[in-house]
């Protein structure tokens, strides 16, 4: 499907070996059992795009935007009353204003967490289900990882109700290039070389 991220092969007769550099030929090469094939794996905005588990971020905003509706002028209230008092806990005050409003008789802060706790769990069920064959040599479990660290960034840059009361533009904004930067710099390989530490979570054979 291309859906996850592919790591830099190298392809040795039948078998398949990940790694960035290149295998050295054996001394069977002059029979065609020994020749190399290898294969870059997807580039580095391949991997920035790929790594944001899109789907969920997009449940994510949609489920969120409902909140923020029915969260939008009690906030504002709020907000304004803590900057006219120089209130020092705008946070608290944000929080307090999101726990008046009720949906079925629940508080929507408590509602906002639990629909986060719920799209950051469904990332990697979400990322196993869109796996194909040709990704089990790929190990799965490698962008399961950097899109289970993405969704918190994505949240808070998308001002998820949850994390409204610490949301700043400027910093969310921040935050989010820096991660784009640094996850697209990030192969596959990097972190199944970490996970063939834990039993069950290296890629499969």
């Amino acid at each position: 499907m291309g859906r996850i991220v592919r790591s830099a092969v190298v392809s040795k007769g039948n078998a398949t070996l990940e790694g960035v550099a290149g295998a050295e030929n054996d001394e069977g090469g002059q029979n065609g059992q020994g020749e190399t094939d290898s294969k870059g794996g997807d580039g580095y905005l391949d991997r920035v795009a790929k790594y944001v588990p899109a789907e969920v971020v997009a449940f994510f905003i949609f489920v969120n935007s409902i909140l923020d509706n029915a969260a939008e002028e009690p906030v504002a209230k709020a907000l304004a009353t803590a900057l006219d008092e120089k209130s020092t806990d705008v946070p608290g005050a944000v929080r307090a204003a999101i726990d008046t409003v009720k949906m079925a008789g629940f508080s929507i802060w408590n509602i906002s967490w639990i629909v986060l706790i719920i799209a950051l769990a469904m990332t990697p069920i979400y990322l196993k289900s869109v796996s194909d064959a040709a990704d089990s040599a790929e190990a799965p479990g490698a962008n399961i990882v950097m899109s289970m660290l993405a969704f918190p960034f994505w949240a808070y840059a998308v001002n998820a109700l949850a994390l409204r009361p610490w949301h700043d533009g400027a910093l969310a904004s921040i935050m989010l290039a820096t991660f784009t930067l640094i996850s697209g710099a990030i192969r596959p390989e990097y972190i199944n070389a970490g996970l063939k530490l834990i039993p069950g979570m290296g890629p499969k054979k």
